[in-house]
């Protein structure tokens, strides 16, 4: 069932990330005019887009917090209407679990600067406690990195030297698993300290749920 729009929403619609098309609806550039809808999506899954397509330049963390204080804006604003894009066109859609290597770093970010994502969570109120969620075990984290794929075969190389660099990955993978089985439990401190960071940013009406 489709999300219903205001009144006074115009068909078309725009975001500064990318973003899933909604094809029912016309695509501008950001921001669109005023009555128009914006989307967007989670910083997690924003990065791994921005990855996959190649567009990281090293400032992309200035970019995920320059979008969404530009959105926050918008949305205290209220000339637009601002909506993630899981909310759109299922009104019944469940916000996405963050992927949990890209939440665990993205908590290691936010240690060091709390106030990164402030913007963002005046749009997704709950995104901290999905990302804790989304962590998990240390041991899921480590299976989900181990489960990435290898580098893929170079067709110009001759077989016995594309076995060979297979071979040597097998063996780089293997090593870092015993590495990251000895910093398992230092992963769990970093957990802990995270959890008790966080508790101090959410508002206090919303309880912290803490995981053992």
């Amino acid at each position: 069932m489709m999300t219903p729009l205001p009144a006074h929403a115009m068909p078309v619609w725009s975001s500064p990330f990318p973003c899933d098309p909604l094809p029912e609806l016309e695509s501008v550039p950001f921001p669109g005019p005023p009555g128009s809808l914006v989307l967007f999506d989670s910083p997690d899954r924003v990065l791994l887009t921005w990855k996959a397509a190649g567009l990281c330049d090293g400032a992309e963390l200035e970019r995920l917090q320059e979008g969404y204080r530009v959105l926050a804006t918008l949305h205290q604003a209220g000339e637009h209407t601002v909506l993630a894009r899981w909310q759109v066109p299922q009104a019944d859609a469940q916000a996405p679990i963050p992927d949990g290597i890209t939440a665990a770093l993205l908590l290691l970010w936010l240690q060091a600067t709390p106030e990164g994502l402030a913007d963002y969570l005046q749009l997704d109120a709950h995104y901290l406690q999905r990302m804790l969620r989304a962590q998990g075990q240390p041991r899921q984290i480590l299976n989900q990195w181990l489960r990435h794929p290898a580098q893929s075969l170079d067709r110009d190389q001759p077989l016995e030297q594309q076995l060979h660099s297979t071979l040597e990955e097998m063996e780089r993978l293997k090593r870092s698993e015993e590495k990251m089985t000895i910093l398992m439990e230092q992963v769990r401190d970093q957990q802990r300290r995270t959890r008790r960071l966080l508790g101090s940013l959410l508002p206090p009406d919303q309880p912290f749920e803490a995981e053992s």
